[in-house]
This record gives C-alpha cells, structure tokens and sequence, in this order.
C-alpha cells in the first residue's frame, strides 16, 4: 500500500430511504457516519419522486458532521440507487423532480415501444414528451443521482462504466464515461468548502458499491446484497449473456452476470406481521434458527412479481404443502427457505451460462446481520457464505473505489484483501445436502407452475 498523507475517505451511500455519509480509513475501518433520512413523494397511485435538491441538501448535512472534528480527507466517493433518473437542462438546473426506481407511470408506455419497461429511461421520457411536453422540450441531459451529486460537487457531468454497461443505449445520458475508481474532478462547491480541492471519483451503482464492499471483486466470487430485496450476482473473467439476467462490467479484468430480486427482508417482515409472529423480528428469526425443517412449507417468494429470473409482474406468491401441525414459525423459516431458493435460482442459472462456478458468496446489506438467515442461505445455496465485519459495505466499497484511484491500492482485489475482510463464514452442512437438494427441484416445480398460472400482463 502507497503511503499517504491523509488516509481517509469521504464515502457516500444514497439509498431509497436515506443518505449516509461515512468516514473510512484505507483499511475499511468506518470511524464516523452520518445519515438523513430521505422519503419519497407519491403523489399519485404508482409515482414516486423527490426533489434532487434533497439529495444535494442532505449530502451537505451529513458531510457537515462527519467532518465536525473529523482529520483532513483523502478523497470523496459516491455510490447511489438507480434505474432513477435526475432531468438537467443546458445550464445543469434540475427540471423538476427525479423519477424513482419505484414509478410506474410510464408502464402504458413501455407496452408500447418494443423491449421496455415502466422503469428505463426510455419510456420515462416518453411519457413526459406525452404528458409534459414543456418540462421535455427542457431537458438536455439524462443523470443517475450519483451523477448529479457529483456534478453539484465538481461542475463536470459523467457517468461510470459500470452502469453504462447494463444500458449502453441511454436517451441524453453523459458522454463522459469513465470506471468507478477514475476521478472525474474536485470539489468546488462553496456549500462544502471545506472539502475545497478534494478529489471526486465518479463511483458506481449502490449495489455495486455494496458487494464490493464485501469482498465481491474476483471471478468465481459470488455476491448477495440482502435489503428489502435482493440483489444477486456472479463474477466471471469473461462477459457472459443468461437469458433472464443482467450482464456488467465489474472490475478492470472482470465482469458480473446476475440481476435484482423482488424478494428478501421484505418477505420476511410480510410474514412476521401478516402471521402475527410473537417478538420482534430480529428475536424471531433467532428463536426459529436454522436447523432444516424438512416438513415446513415451501415458500414461493413472489408477492410483488419477480424481476431477475423471470421478469413478471403477474407472477405470484404461494405457501405450498401445508398442513394442520404448520405454525407461524415454521411459515416464517419458510419464508427465509424460500428468499434463499431466489437467491440460488439467479446463481445456479449464471453458473450454468457462464460455466463459472461460485466457490464463496459474499453477503451484503440488513439481511446479512442474521446469523440464522446466513446459515440457511449456505445450506439452500450449497455455497460457503461469508460476511465481513462492516455493516455498511456500500461505504466500504464507495471507499475502495476511492482508494484504488488514489493510488493507495493497484486494483479492487488487493483493496479487498484488506478493507473487506471476511468476519464469519457459514459453511454448508452435508447433513442437510440430500434435504435441500430435494426442496429445491420442489421450489422449481411450483415456480414453473405459478407462471404457467399467472396471467398476461
């Protein structure tokens, strides 16, 4: 590692709720965070928005007091949600509010250009030429929010490699792409002045952000950032075209096969509220633990339709196999059986198309901080699953971005070996293996027939 004068860095972490901001050391240690709280507006059945300023005012706040007291920074980093899209026009002014990952007003719109959804910018910007035609005939460019953070901070509009990868065809997006760990300019903001000078590196998608922070970097790692729902993928030394999931470049010699879920901690909050089960949920999961339950019922986790494998939004969920002896604990360690069975269809699918195969999962996000929840997903997966000591990875990897461009580390995997070191690591049980390897040809029987049954969109 280079030596350096100020080894801290400025990590960002936008996410659909909030904003983080946090100071990390080059060794991934996180000795400061702030957060605001960010919620969104729905003013109509099916939008969701929010004013881009909120994101910019909430960026200062929180930077305001990590740096209360805080040593000098090395540099600042930004990862952020996306499939969410800030309106710039020629002077860089924001046109309205950014459309969130949520909104689905576009979908009408989307039915009628080939190969879209309510979600892409595409058809987004369709129906503001249908229905704003004033507010488009404004917009000159097309920002993730990362982008425009970035662009408030250092004046210059660009985009990063990773997510220009999954859409490389995107309406009045930047023509300046570089990879996450390149810088893109500094910090010249008088609302932030004393970050005058810093360097600004142009970051990533949050999801990347979060699996790297875990230590997702080499080919043969898996990862599975574990939030209201799941986002899964496979690395892979060559890019890789599954049918059903979603290919990225990932690192400067590596790239990423996988996709977004619709299932994970949302599931589980459904059925603890929805079952009345006794306790929180966090002393639920520990008191129902993660010794097979071979006579539970099997859980089809699609209660809002599934996006990566199968990309319905007619598809639905279902208990299957139940009997009069089933209590609501065991529907909840179903629950968990059935988000990890998500979780194992998108990995078995990119193994099986990329001829890759995971020796380690690296899990991310509130999902991971269950121990029981971790031990099940190895045992369902048939894949060690590790967990490192930071719980907020999506700082961790902003960070390691940061650091690579610094100079401090030549590439994301030595970066990893040192700031996202595995804390715990769940093994597979081979007790277990013939059970699960059962339930599973189980969950693909349902699977299939639950999509046979659902109807046209």
């Amino acid at each position: 590692m280079t030596p350096m004068r100020n080894e801290h860095i400025l990590a960002v972490d936008v996410g659909g709720s909030a904003l983080r901001v946090g100071l990390v050391r080059l060794d991934g240690t996180i000795i400061a965070t702030s957060a605001v709280a960010l919620a969104p507006d729905e003013p109509r059945a099916g939008w969701s928005e929010l004013d881009p300023e909120r994101w910019w005012q909430a960026l200062r706040h929180a930077t305001a007091r990590v740096l209360r007291r805080a040593p000098p920074v090395a540099a600042l980093c930004i990862g952020a949600l996306t499939r969410t899209q800030v309106l710039l026009d020629a002077n860089g002014r924001a046109q309205g509010r950014a459309i969130l990952f949520r909104d689905r007003r576009a979908a009408a719109i989307a039915r009628e250009l080939r190969d879209a959804t309510a979600f892409d910018a595409r058809a987004r910007l369709a129906w503001i030429e249908r229905h704003q035609p004033g507010r488009h005939a404004r917009i000159a460019a097309v920002v993730e929010p990362k982008d425009y953070l970035n662009y408030r901070l250092t004046g210059v509009l660009a985009a990063d490699r990773v997510t220009r990868s999954r859409e490389a065809a995107l309406p009045l997006a930047p023509d300046h792409v570089v990879d996450p760990w390149q810088a893109i300019g500094t910090v010249r903001s008088a609302a932030l002045a004393r970050l005058a000078g810093v360097p600004v590196f142009a970051g990533s998608l949050d999801t990347w952000t979060s699996a790297v922070g875990a230590g997702a970097v080499a080919p043969g790692q898996a990862y599975d950032v574990c939030g209201t729902s799941e986002a899964v993928g496979l690395i892979t030394a060559q890019p890789t075209r599954v049918p059903g999931l979603l290919h990225l470049a990932w690192t400067a010699t590596a790239h990423q096969v996988g996709g977004p879920t619709q299932a994970g901690a949302d599931c589980a909050r459904w059925c603890h509220d929805t079952f009345r089960i006794s306790g929180t949920l966090a002393s639920a999961l520990a008191r129902v633990g993660d010794a097979l339950r071979a006579d539970a019922p099997l859980f089809l986790p699609y209660l809002a339709g599934e996006r990566a494998p199968l990309w319905s939004t007619t598809v639905r969920g279902a208990f299957h196999r139940i009997d009069r002896g089933h209590g609501p604990d065991d529907f909840l360690w179903s629950t968990l059986e059935g988000v990890g069975h998500a979780v194992r269809d998108i990995l078995r699918r990119a193994q099986a198309g990329s001829g890759v195969s995971a020796h380690e999962v690296r899990i991310a996000g509130g999902g991971a901080r269950s121990d029981t929840w971790c031990a099940l997903k190895a045992d369902v997966i048939g894949v060690p699953v590790l967990r490192t000591g930071a719980t907020e990875t999506g700082l961790v990897g902003a960070a390691m971005a940061a650091a690579v461009g610094l100079g401090a580390y030549p590439d994301l995997e030595r970066a990893a070996r040192r700031m996202a070191r595995p804390a715990r690591r769940f093994v597979p049980r081979p007790r277990y293996a013939a059970a699960y390897a059962q339930r599973a040809a189980l969950y693909d029987a349902v699977r299939d027939a639950a999509l046979a049954l659902a109807p046209l969109p």
